[in-house]
């Protein structure tokens, strides 16, 4: 408990200065790679057979500071929002705070669950979702899908309109649910999906090319088929 006051005092201090988290790329490959795995390895710790962790993308917050949480010394703070799949195919949404320290390691979590009847629920989205799915039936332990919606419609490089970063707990094919902001309008957009399966920075299994979204995808389940890497070639 006092970890966690902790851990909400330092949310407080910075909750005036945070801003929508934007890296080169987009934020998959860093902050939220790490808090997607402390979140993997706690609940992997608490249920073998989870099925899968995601957190969105365009709700995180990542803030640099220098804090002192414990014997932690804390370098960034980063929130957002996720959801756990559960085995029978439905979402438990959630909210989370991640702590890293200065090597860029996740070390504290905290996740909460929205409370609707307290008037506490996600920020609207449109949501895409669907499953890739892979040759291979057994990933090395820290396996992540790394999914992306793109709008190809703009000047390279491409503007991400949502990513996710799936940890996976059970066999192919692996979940996604892609959250687009309500605000964000997808008429008239030249629309697009990168994905790829990755473990630390080498990828095992991608898109050969990014999969085109048309306006029937945007009402069904978009089932996508991820092809092995060479790593020779690489």
């Amino acid at each position: 408990m006092y970890l966690l006051n902790l851990v909400v005092t330092l949310l407080v201090a910075i909750a005036s200065t945070t801003a929508l988290a934007q890296e080169a790329g987009g934020i998959s490959s860093s902050a939220i790679s790490r808090c997607a795995g402390k979140i993997g390895l706690d609940t992997r710790e608490a249920d073998a057979a989870f099925s899968a962790i995601l957190l969105d993308g365009p709700w995180v917050t990542i803030e640099r500071v220098e804090d002192q949480v414990g014997t932690q010394t804390i370098s960034t703070v980063v929130t957002g929002t996720g959801a756990r799949r559960r085995r029978d195919g439905t979402f438990v949404p959630f909210r989370y705070t991640c702590l890293l320290d200065t090597k860029g390691q996740a070390v504290m979590l905290h996740t909460s669950h929205p409370a609707p009847q307290l008037g506490d629920t996600l920020p609207p989205a449109t949501m895409i979702d669907g499953s890739a799915a892979y040759a291979e039936t057994t990933l090395p332990r820290g396996a992540e899908l790394r999914i992306q919606l793109l709008d190809k419609s703009t000047s390279a490089p491409e503007e991400i309109l949502a990513e996710q970063v799936v940890r996976i707990g059970r066999p192919t094919p692996i979940p996604f649910a892609l959250r687009v902001p309500k605000d964000v309008s997808l008429d008239g957009r030249n629309l697009a999906i990168a994905a790829r399966l990755v473990v630390g920075r080498q990828t095992l299994f991608q898109l050969k090319e990014p999969r085109a979204v048309v306006a029937d995808d945007l009402r069904k389940s978009i089932d996508l088929t991820l092809e092995k890497v060479d790593q020779a070639k690489r």
